[in-house]
């Protein structure tokens, strides 16, 4: 029961960082019509992700089974906005203020980019569990620090009108050159800042792994 609630947990809290993202780009876009529709095929693919990591926790023999459904749940969101049938249905609906061509792409931001946020709670959060489960060390070298900055320097009205700019190929948009060169120093910045704390957490991981090390003839310390 304790591991039931466990995970309806872990599905609550990557929904509702999952409906915020859906939130801040549906704004943005000007999310009408397909607001249900959208919000709708979010929740139902957070809730199979969620049932898939429940499966793979309970089956998996080592963490690695996690990332690797992790990155096949992923690829899975990728697949699912790819599907043209999926996306245009749902643009049926739009009456946004970037229907004019755009509508297609900003339906496939706001699927992907919640869906693509579950995956990424909801490994972290049962890849977590299942180390303490096993007794093992849970800090992981992933750079969350450096994502949730991304996440609130992109996911807003300045940081989603520079990169929409940046991606849109009109060379009449005054923004675009602007946009471009936030965009590339943006990405710049947060690919150091994301290497420099995978360095500091990759020391952290050793230093702690090196702890629970037994010495010669002796016992295993624990961490902390």
């Amino acid at each position: 029961m304790a591991a039931a609630f466990s995970f309806l947990g872990m599905l609550l809290l990557s929904l509702v960082v999952a409906l915020l993202a859906a939130l801040q780009l549906g704004d943005y876009f000007g999310l009408t019509n397909e607001f249900v529709p959208v919000i709708g095929v979010v929740a139902i693919f957070a809730a199979a992700t969620m049932a898939v990591f429940a499966v793979s926790y309970a089956a998996a023999r080592r963490s690695g089974t996690l990332n690797w459904v992790a990155f096949a749940l992923a690829a899975l969101a990728i697949g699912l906005v790819s599907s043209p049938r999926l996306v245009e249905r749902i643009a049926e609906r739009t009456t946004s203020r970037h229907a004019l061509g755009f509508e297609n792409a900003s339906i496939t931001l706001e699927i992907l980019v919640p869906a693509l946020l579950t995956v990424l709670v909801q490994w972290g959060l049962v890849r977590r569990r299942w180390l303490r489960a096993a007794g093992e060390e849970d800090l992981t070298r992933w750079p969350w620090v450096t994502t949730v900055i991304a996440g609130f320097a992109i996911l807003n009205p300045f940081g989603l009108a520079i990169v929409w700019s940046a991606l849109r190929e009109f060379s009449a948009d005054w923004f675009k050159g602007f946009a471009d060169m936030a965009m590339a120093s943006g990405v710049g910045a947060l690919l150091v800042v994301g290497l420099i704390e995978c360095y500091i957490r990759g020391r952290m991981l050793r230093r702690r792994l090196a702890t629970c090390l037994p010495p010669l003839g002796g016992e295993a310390k624990t961490p902390g």
